[in-house]
């Protein structure tokens, strides 16, 4: 159990020595996540990782070990939170250890559950949630945590709807995200444009890209990575599911809406922009080059995860430019709102009763406001609790760093539907693959957007359809 001598000191040096001091690839969102993107899509580029790092003697103690996907800044805010509580434990250790990007995490932890080896905390990318449901290995986190210990009526709604499956909460969500807009005022106002005032939907970005090329003010305009997380969220914005079955939540889809108004304007738009040399195309799953090409002056704005906002603004410090953050553009003028991003906590079955009481007192109070609110801080992820909310505003933060503002408020603007709900699939990696390979084709070949959007909807729905199969349904 956690005594009540809470050691807050360490943390607050760690905010102040570490959070929005660093900027590191790893720190943006999904930028945790693979070629399959989300904050995908939010893990790490994995240039540093830390293993056990968190880990103390544990003579006589209960060791709960903590798979995840973490590296770099983020790595080291996950340490410093299993420190913290390892020092106020009585009883109860929590190791830490940083398995790669969210795809080499999952893989890492189902290959463990093959062979009996499990963690008994394991982070697992958004997307995953349906496999590992699935396997069978993992306790829903509604049965697993005391009704009279945890209220999940106090966490934000687009997160816990989003981890939610057949009414039960499966996992506790922990890094969620969801893409905002970054862009760089003092270029803003250099080419006549109110740095107040930044574009809303994919047409406008192309005008403002247009005016600062032309006047050479930056090489492009823009720049995202190439994951698939983006144009799941313009689908999320339009309202429209990216997969049938209602989006995948009432039961294993078998077609993706590749086929819509929707991938027409949104894959249309993002060909020709790269054709006229107003995107920069950092690659396939490259969060750390597009960021860079932002941070570099290369591009006047970028689009990334939420949890990017603290290295960003250490980022446009340093590079001695003002940073102006805004909503998730949109394809039109419809805005429905945003999908959660990033990855949530998942307990493993079978566990001994010491362990599980163990695990479910770190988990509790890891759910604490305090500590939501020294995550959010670091790293940019949202506080996931309305009480974690009450504590950051009665604190001044969002005052003080309207940029973490811009990030909460669209997420408390996001209307719950079942497209901004989020899809989910087995084989969502897969598909994900498929669309982000089939924008590079788009942008290296002669093949049009339509042919190959077609091909994508052929190629994907196989997967889909795969994968039922693969279950004996």
């Amino acid at each position: 159990m956690v005594n009540s001598n809470d050691s807050h000191s360490g943390r607050r040096r760690f905010l102040q020595t570490t959070g929005a001091a660093t900027v590191g690839l790893a720190s943006a969102g999904c930028l945790g996540a693979t070629s399959g993107g989300s904050d995908g899509a939010d893990g790490s580029d994995g240039s540093s990782s830390s293993t056990n790092s968190a880990s103390s003697e544990s003579s006589g103690e209960t060791t709960i070990t903590w798979w995840h996907a973490m590296g770099g800044n983020l790595g080291e805010t996950v340490d410093a939170l299993a420190a913290d509580f390892n020092e106020q434990s009585s009883g109860v250790t929590v190791e830490t250890s940083y398995k790669g990007s969210y795809d080499e995490t999952l893989n890492a932890v189902t290959s463990a559950i093959g062979a009996g080896e499990a963690p008994e905390l394991a982070q697992i990318v958004d997307l995953g949630s349906r496999l590992a449901i699935d396997s069978g290995a993992f306790v829903p986190m509604e049965e697993a945590l005391p009704s009279d210990r945890i209220d999940w009526s106090d966490f934000q709604d687009p997160v816990i709807d989003y981890y939610s499956f057949d009414d039960t909460v499966y996992s506790m969500p922990f890094n969620s995200s969801n893409p905002i807009f970054y862009y760089n005022k003092d270029m803003f106002e250099e080419a006549g444009l109110n740095p107040e005032s930044p574009p809303s939907t994919l047409a406008e970005i192309r005008e403002v890209s247009e005016t600062i090329v032309d006047q050479g003010i930056a090489e492009q305009g823009i720049t995202f990575a190439n994951v698939s997380w983006f144009p799941e969220q313009w689908f999320a914005e339009a309202n429209v599911p990216l997969v049938n079955e209602e989006n995948g939540r009432a039961g294993d889809p078998t077609e993706i809406n590749l086929d819509t108004d929707t991938a027409d304007r949104v894959f249309g738009w993002w060909a020709d922009m790269h054709a006229d040399g107003l995107y920069n195309h950092a690659g396939v799953g490259n969060w750390g080059a597009a960021q860079q090409a932002f941070l570099n002056g290369q591009t006047a704005m970028w689009i990334s995860s939420t949890a990017g906002v603290a290295s960003a603004t250490a980022g446009a410090e340093e590079n001695g430019f003002e940073l102006g953050t805004g909503y998730y553009p949109t394809v039109g003028d419809t805005r429905t709102g945003v999908v959660i991003g990033g990855a949530s906590l998942w307990m493993t079955r079978g566990l001994s009763e010491k362990k599980r009481q163990g695990l479910t007192d770190f988990l509790l109070w890891l759910a604490e406001p305090e500590q939501q609110a020294f995550w959010h801080q670091n790293t940019g992820y949202f506080p996931i609790s309305d009480s974690a909310v009450e504590y950051l505003e009665e604190d001044g933060w969002f005052d003080e760093n309207p940029n973490f503002q811009t990030a909460f408020d669209q997420l408390q603007e996001t209307e719950q539907t079942v497209a901004t709900q989020g899809w989910q699939a087995g084989p969502a990696s897969e598909v994900r693959t498929i669309i982000q390979d089939g924008y590079v084709s788009m942008i290296n070949s002669d093949v049009t957007v339509e042919s190959k959007l077609e091909e994508m909807k052929t190629e994907a729905d196989d997967v889909l359809q795969s994968y039922i199969q693969s279950k004996g349904n």
